[in-house]
């Protein structure tokens, strides 16, 4: 039986085709390489500057942000049109950094005035108890009160009175509150104190522990009354949740509140106030953090303690999770971690044994014999399904790495910012798929980073009244049709900035493309979403008679024909773009196991690795590390 004759390298041999175009564009002057810090310049480092100057006060310095928006959409510009890589998946994220800055600068500089409506979670440290003299314990005045009131309106639980003797200084490092009261009463006090320690230690520590059960136990029926079951941002709890709930706030390091824009603190307290907002486009943390997140706010305070973090609902109704504990964050992340090294590397050594996944569909190559003797049906629909698998993992993996060096190593740099209570997960649950299909796929299982950015013109739009809010329960008639327009509009402009930022990538990878695909991929899908919106509603009397597992086939079923048969607009430019010749993982497992025609298990080469590059001569200010 004749050997079959082995496969070319089609892969190599055009990764350095592609390279070696790249490099001639940089000597002729017309490209230029992706290079930190001057290209993060609209992203990060004009906007943070700009809104850590206070300007509320200063109409003039207001208005410059069309001069500064103006600046940023310029540079971007220039970053879509001559910036690119030696690596493939920077050669594309160029452009998607650019679209994406000049989204995110929009929300920030147009949609929404951060300086006067914005504001984050911070904390501090508590101070512990002092002696005023320097040497001794201290006590620190604190109120019972029911800072939830003006949150819980009507429904607002009051406080039971606690009698005075409730109060009792507790010393060695607890809070206290500070009873005001003359020198004579001082001295008196003393006295009492004097004599009190004087009797045996163990009538003294019942009675202090008495005190400190009964105040737990009013405390934590307040906690019990906080929500009554209504709300999902505070879900009910059990007395003995509750009173485990009153302890940890009792032994917490830090306090959290609310924190404005700080006009009148120092300029580093401005510029990290400033980072953080531009830096978050989760908004993790923010009280314009999206609905989909579980909820960001200070722990409410109960009598003289505030309630740990631990408090609260973690998880949303759309399947985002977050974590409290670095040690859960890190090994969840890392046993995530390892599928996803696992899957990216697979697909990435099987693609590449396809020249579709090379150079894009118009070619002429012959098809490996695995693949020539399939049904052009069958050929199509594994090509989409091995795409669709190697994006979603490769994201996990980017993002699985990128939160365990966030937990790891920026505590120190960062601070609370990368507590694992900002790190939310990366998706939701699957079962909003199967629950509302396609809009439940774009809108609320696949990851939704840009969120915040595509939602802010729709919601500037609804607070300045240009359209009426949504109904779902709309009534027909002038005014319902009016509000059935809100969701249309929010689709189109959700789907065009989406098409907008990958056709833009497109458009900086080294290879010639057809940007115009991925923005006709996001339309149709849009339109898809719209679609099966408008059927499920015209047929929701017939829908809901059927049995949940037949509404839930019917919803998957949509979303893989839709996406099967539209997917061609996006990953058609993904191959010509090159980017599934970018090399994911160091070492191959795939390509270990005989795999694939190229056999080097060490898949990281010079070109794919961040290097120094000087500036030509005159233009000092593009050298930098190239990525």
């Amino acid at each position: 039986m004749p050997q079959q004759p082995s496969l070319p390298d089609l892969a190599s041999t055009y990764r350095e085709l592609y390279r070696a175009r790249f490099r001639a564009s940089v000597r002729a002057g017309t490209t230029t390489p992706f290079v930190v810090p001057l290209h993060l310049l609209a992203y990060w480092i004009v906007p943070t500057l700009y809104l850590a100057i206070p300007h509320k006060n200063r109409p003039w310095l207001y208005r410059a942000r069309w001069l500064v928006l103006a600046c940023i959409c310029a540079f971007n510009w220039h970053m879509i049109t001559n910036v690119s890589s030696l690596s493939f998946a920077s050669g594309y994220g160029a452009g998607l950094l650019a679209a994406w800055s000049t989204i995110w600068n929009l929300n920030l500089l147009v949609w929404t005035r951060p300086q006067w409506d914005a504001r984050r979670v911070e904390r501090r440290r508590i101070a512990r108890p002092a002696d005023r003299a320097g040497n001794g314990p201290g006590l620190r005045k604190r109120r019972f009160s029911n800072p939830n009131a003006d949150k819980l309106g009507a429904r607002a639980p009051a406080l039971p009175s606690i009698h005075e003797s409730a109060l009792e200084p507790i010393w060695d490092g607890v809070e206290t509150k500070e009873l005001l009261v003359s020198e004579s009463e001082k001295a008196s006090g003393v006295r009492k104190r004097e004599a009190r320690a004087k009797q045996p230690t163990t009538a003294l520590g019942s009675t202090e522990n008495k005190m400190e059960e009964m105040e737990e136990e009013l405390l934590a029926r307040n906690i019990e009354a906080l929500n009554d079951g209504h709300d999902e941002k505070n879900p009910p709890h059990d007395h003995k949740t509750a009173l485990q709930l009153i302890r940890l706030g009792r032994e917490q390091e830090y306090e959290y509140y609310w924190q404005e824009y700080p006009a009148d603190a120092s300029f580093w307290t401005r510029l990290d106030w400033a980072f953080d907002i531009v830096s978050s486009f989760r908004l993790t943390g923010w009280n314009w953090a999206p609905s989909y997140l579980p909820p960001y706010q200070p722990p409410p305070t109960i009598g003289p303690y505030q309630l740990p973090l631990e408090y609260g609902s973690h998880r949303s109704k759309q399947g985002y999770e977050r974590t409290l504990s670095r040690r859960k964050l890190i090994l969840s992340r890392f046993f995530n971690y390892i599928p996803s090294y696992i899957i990216v590397d697979f697909c990435a050594t099987l693609m590449t044994t396809d020249p579709y996944f090379i150079v894009g569909p118009e070619h002429n190559y012959p098809l490996p014999a695995h693949l020539a003797s399939l049904h052009p049906v069958v050929l199509s629909l594994q090509r989409t399904t091995f795409a669709f698998v190697g994006i979603f993992f490769a994201i996990q993996y980017a993002w699985n790495v990128g939160a365990i060096c966030l937990a790891l190593y920026c505590p120190p740099i960062l601070g609370f910012r990368a507590h694992p209570w900002h790190l939310p997960s990366l998706t939701g649950s699957f079962t909003q798929v199967l629950d509302h299909g396609l809009s439940g796929f774009w809108g609320a299982w696949w990851h939704q980073s840009f969120r915040a950015g595509f939602s802010a013109p729709t919601k500037w739009l609804l607070r300045y009244r240009y359209m009426s809010p949504s109904r779902k329960d709309g009534n027909g008639g002038k005014k319902g049709m009016a509000a059935m327009v809100t969701p249309v509009v929010g689709a189109i402009i959700a789907f065009t900035q989406s098409g907008f930022i990958h056709g833009a990538g497109s458009y900086s990878s080294v290879p010639a493309t057809h940007y115009w695909g991925p923005p006709l991929f996001f339309a149709l899908s849009g339109l898809g979403t719209l679609l099966q919106s408008a059927l499920s509603h015209v047929l929701r009397r017939r829908i809901g008679s059927f049995p949940r597992w037949v509404r839930r086939l019917g919803n998957l079923s949509f979303v893989f024909l839709w996406l099967s048969a539209t997917g061609w607009a996006l990953l058609d430019d993904f191959g010509r773009c090159g980017i599934w010749l970018w090399e994911p993982v160091p070492v191959s497992l795939a390509r270990a196991a005989g795999l694939g025609v190229d056999r080097r298990i060490w898949r990281y080469d010079w070109d794919s690795l961040p290097r120094w590059h000087w500036g030509p001569r005159g233009k000092w200010w593009q050298t930098g590390i190239a990525i």
